[in-house]
Formats: C-alpha cells, structure tokens, sequence
C-alpha cells in the first residue's frame, strides 16, 4: 500500500484567505503539544497565517499484496488514532480565531513530511524534538534532525524547557 493522505480538519468558513502557511508535525507526545502550544503563542497570527497541523501514521506493511484481516485492524486503528491526534490539536486553538487545517499522512515521516510540505508550499515547518542524544539518537534516529537536513522550508526544532531535577 503506498503512503497516503488524508484532509481531516478543514478551515471554518470565516477564513477565505492567509498570506503565509506554517506546517507543525505532531504525535500525541508532551514534545509535540509544548512545541504546538509554543508556535501558537509565538509563531503564528491568526489574521494572515494559516496552520497546518500534520500527523503521521505507519504503514503496516510495504507490500500491497500483505492485506490480512489483521492488517487491516490494525490499518484502521492506526488511521483512527491519527484522526484523533488532530482532532485533539485542532481544539488546543480556537477555530474561529485560527485558520487551520488537519492531514493525516500515511508512510514514513521522514519521507511524507517533507513531500506534503513541498506539495502544499508551506512557509515554515515546526516541529518537536524528543531530545535524544547519543546512542539513543544513532539507533532510533532522529526525524527533527532529518527534517532539519532535508526540508526545502526553514525548520523550526522546538525544544522543551529543561525540568530541574529538585522540581520532580
């Protein structure tokens, strides 16, 4: 099955037009919702700007023939919860005061981000970053730090504040 996408939240009708785009790639992680809080406060202006918030979920299998009854399930689950990732971000702002939108994106992120950011002429792409460094970092690898190196668009990697320890 090839990489998908698919428009979930759509603009409110009071939003005709927007002069800059701005993409924030998102998951249901603490890094995610602190960079999307941060870009709205920050970033974003909600009379000329709009949002485009991305959510992307794997694939199940690479090989189109591979669809099972299991597959399948887990296909739809996987949908599902993106569906639900967005939809809990698109409540994080008023869309009445924002112009946003919502695509649930279906492949690798490293691959898909960047296609639907080039696709649509974005302006800027945030995103979050996990923080990993080290081992961690060269095993798991890093999808900010591939977007930092391969976006045609500035990036901007927003980075949680650090928590004391003595404030655990």
């Amino acid at each position: 099955m090839p990489a998908s996408s698919e428009e979930v939240i759509r603009p409110d009708e009071s939003h005709t037009a927007y002069s800059r785009l701005i993409a924030i790639a998102v998951d249901s992680s603490n890094y995610s919702e602190y960079a999307f809080d941060w870009m709205i406060i920050n970033i974003a202006r909600p009379e000329t700007d709009q949002i485009l918030i991305l959510n992307v979920y794997p694939m199940v299998s690479a090989i189109a023939v591979d669809i099972t009854p299991q597959n399948a399930m887990i296909e739809a689950a996987n949908k599902q919860h993106s569906h639900d990732v967005l939809q809990s971000y698109a409540k994080r702002a008023p869309a009445k005061v924002f112009n946003m939108r919502g695509v649930s994106l279906r492949g690798d992120p490293r691959e898909i981000i960047p296609r639907k950011v080039a696709e649509l002429k974005v302006d800027m792409l945030v995103i979050g970053s996990r923080g990993l460094t080290g081992f961690k970092k060269a095993m798991l690898g890093s999808v900010s730090d591939y977007l930092v190196n391969h976006s045609t668009v500035p990036v901007l990697v927003c980075h949680p504040p650090l928590i004391s320890s003595s404030l655990i």
